[in-house]
């Protein structure tokens, strides 16, 4: 599966047989089936594929996508191509490393188990009530 991000799936050139494109990919719906994620690092897309510990194979582009690239590699629930733009080749080589090394899998199954043990948008929305509701200290005000 691969996503356009939006643009005009026929703005692609020919898939080969086994591939399907479309503008936008339910992420709730295909990641739970997923045994890789090829990215270009965004991070809503990192995130959705952490929450299924799905393990990565990103590139480093523009904007925030090197440091997410970086704690992918660091964290061990994927490989850093650090180009971005990697060949056919490269990605082809990093997702059988992946797919081959069950440690990648089992990194991102943990970072899985701990965000759904942290609570989330319930969890945060606490914290922030409950320190909205404090009243500042007078070494805060300085």
């Amino acid at each position: 599966m691969v996503s356009t991000g939006g643009r005009a799936v026929d703005t692609l050139p020919t898939l080969p047989a086994n591939a399907r494109a479309a503008e936008y990919l339910p992420y709730d719906e295909l990641l739970p089936r997923t045994d890789v994620f090829v990215t270009n690092g965004g991070y809503g897309g990192v995130q959705y594929a952490l929450r299924y510990g799905v393990p990565i194979v990103t590139s480093s582009g523009k904007e925030d996508k090197p440091e997410v690239a970086a704690r992918v590699k660091w964290s061990g629930v994927g490989l850093r191509l650090n180009t971005e733009t990697p060949s056919a080749d490269a990605v082809r080589q990093a997702v059988r490393r992946v797919l081959d090394q069950a440690r990648y899998r089992t990194a991102a199954q943990a970072v899985a188990s701990s965000m759904a043990r942290s609570g989330g948008m319930e969890q945060l929305a606490g914290i922030i009530d409950r320190l909205s509701s404090q009243k500042p200290s007078p070494e805060s005000r300085q």
